[in-house]
């Protein structure tokens, strides 16, 4: 039960996100054309959509429709995080400033979160060592 709950919490954050939506279509769209970001990337984030609207699955939907289409998702959220988190700082900046403020802070605020939990396991290798 307890596993249940922190998973709707973490559900819930992605509500949380719903309305921006559009934006982040927005600045993915510019990290694709940018010519800075790497064609392996731009390939990787092509796969993942590759495979969301492909009718092969890992589980297919016949089978069971809600997890046949949570496979889809979790490939889909896994491929633009990745996308986002490997793309080149300086060109995710320059585009994220042409985006409304309260987006720009729920990223930020995002990337801080993904900035911390980057450095705590050297932080406990450090202290261990």
């Amino acid at each position: 039960m307890k596993k249940f709950l922190l998973r709707s919490v973490s559900w819930l954050k992605l509500v949380r996100r719903l309305p921006h939506l559009h934006h982040m279509a927005r600045l993915i769209w510019r990290l694709v054309r940018d010519r800075r970001v790497p064609m392996y990337l731009k390939g990787m984030l092509g796969l993942a959509i590759l495979y969301v609207l492909s009718p092969l699955d890992l589980i297919p939907e016949s089978v069971a429709l809600l997890v046949g289409l949570v496979d889809d998702l979790a490939v889909a959220i896994a491929g633009v995080n990745w996308f986002l988190r490997l793309a080149p700082r300086d060109a995710v900046n320059d585009h994220l400033k042409t985006l409304p403020a309260d987006f720009q802070q729920s990223f930020q605020k995002w990337r801080g979160q993904e900035r911390r939990g980057d450095q705590q396991p050297s932080g406990r290798a450090d202290s261990a060592g």
